[in-house]
């Protein structure tokens, strides 16, 4: 912790920030990083991939640049399976971040966080169409602006446990996380403050079988994040924790997915431009779907095969297929307007 004493005043402002918190799933052992930013942006260690990134007074400040189009981000070599990680934050205005893990393949796993919620995911293999944003678990968070609080995070195997000044927690486990790492870094939409970031080897604690079933036990009683006025992310959570329940025990809705995948990789296979973002890719996409059969045939036995998959899981989740309804009439009402 961060202090500057003022002797006149006879008082000490904290800088830096808040408590350590005991880990549960893990006893901590030999310290990995230990990273206080007094010296500034080590650049050495730490790699700013877009965005503003600085160290003023000891604390990283990092800023979405509104012409990136993109979330500010910042990375540090990582490679554990099994570790500690802790770290300070301070939300600036409405801003949002991410502690986001990758492996050799891409994004691995995240932690969201914003004013509102916070969100634990297994992430999408993009080289993978089969594969999706696993939502593994999801609470609401009341963070206020310009507070300090502490993050800790536990990995071991293919289990997480993510918690906020040890009173909002997510927990999660997938076979996907189970993976050597590359490295770890904070995507930030606005601006987000960060210091004292730790990371330690570890290993498992003898109390965490118990110590997870009563964090299970807590979870139904949890505060419940509110998205009135945004069903666009209401059916992202919904949507995605329906599909990994369905691709775990229905094999209608396997076969579904693996017959819309197939349809995706082979257009990508034979029109390359799809998965391409250029100005010229997209107008040579418009092109394809006005002349060529072939492109007009392939795309709509996809869009059919989507069509089928979603069905089947509206099938399951009642509450999913009216947050899609809703957002379908509230574009439609939109698109409405400006005729």
């Amino acid at each position: 912790m961060k202090t500057h004493c003022i002797p006149i005043v006879i008082a000490c402002i904290f800088l830096g920030h808040a408590a350590d918190v005991k880990p549960l799933m893990l006893e901590r052992g030999a310290p990995i990083i230990e990273e206080s930013f007094a010296k500034g942006l080590d650049t050495n260690r730490w790699s700013v991939a877009i965005g503003s990134w600085r160290a003023e007074n000891g604390v990283l400040i990092g800023k979405e640049q509104e012409d990136d189009h993109h979330a500010a981000v910042v990375k540090t070599a990582f490679s554990n399976i099994t570790a500690v990680m802790q770290f300070n934050f301070m939300l600036k205005g409405t801003a949002s971040f991410s502690f986001s893990i990758n492996d050799a393949s891409g994004h691995n796993s995240r932690v969201t966080v914003s004013a509102i919620d916070t969100t634990l995911r297994k992430d999408a293999d993009k080289k993978d169409a089969r594969t999706f944003s696993v939502v593994l678990d999801n609470a609401g968070s009341a963070l206020k602006p310009d507070v300090w609080h502490t993050m800790t995070i536990e990995m071991n195997k293919d289990e997480m446990l993510a918690r906020i000044d040890d009173s909002i927690f997510l927990i999660g486990a997938h076979p996907g996380i189970n993976r050597e790492k590359k490295d770890f870094g904070f995507p930030v939409n606005g601006e987000v403050h960060f210091d004292d970031v730790k990371v330690w080897q570890a290993k498992e604690s003898a109390e965490w079988q118990s110590e997870k079933q009563k964090l299970i036990a807590k979870s139904a009683s949890r505060p419940k994040a509110d998205y009135t006025g945004n069903p666009q992310a209401a059916y992202a959570i919904a949507e995605s924790r329906t599909r990994w329940r369905l691709m775990q025990n229905d094999a209608k809705f396997k076969a579904l997915v693996d017959a819309r995948a197939s349809l995706s990789e082979s257009l990508a296979k034979t029109f390359p431009v799809v998965n391409q973002k250029s100005e010229k890719a997209k107008n040579e996409v418009k092109r394809l779907a006005k002349e060529d059969e072939n492109y007009k045939k392939m795309t709509s036995d996809l869009r059919k095969a989507q069509a089928d998959e979603r069905n089947h899981l509206f099938e399951q989740d009642k509450e999913a297929k009216a947050l899609f309804d809703a957002i379908a009439a509230s574009r439609a009402k939109a698109v409405a307007k400006t005729q």
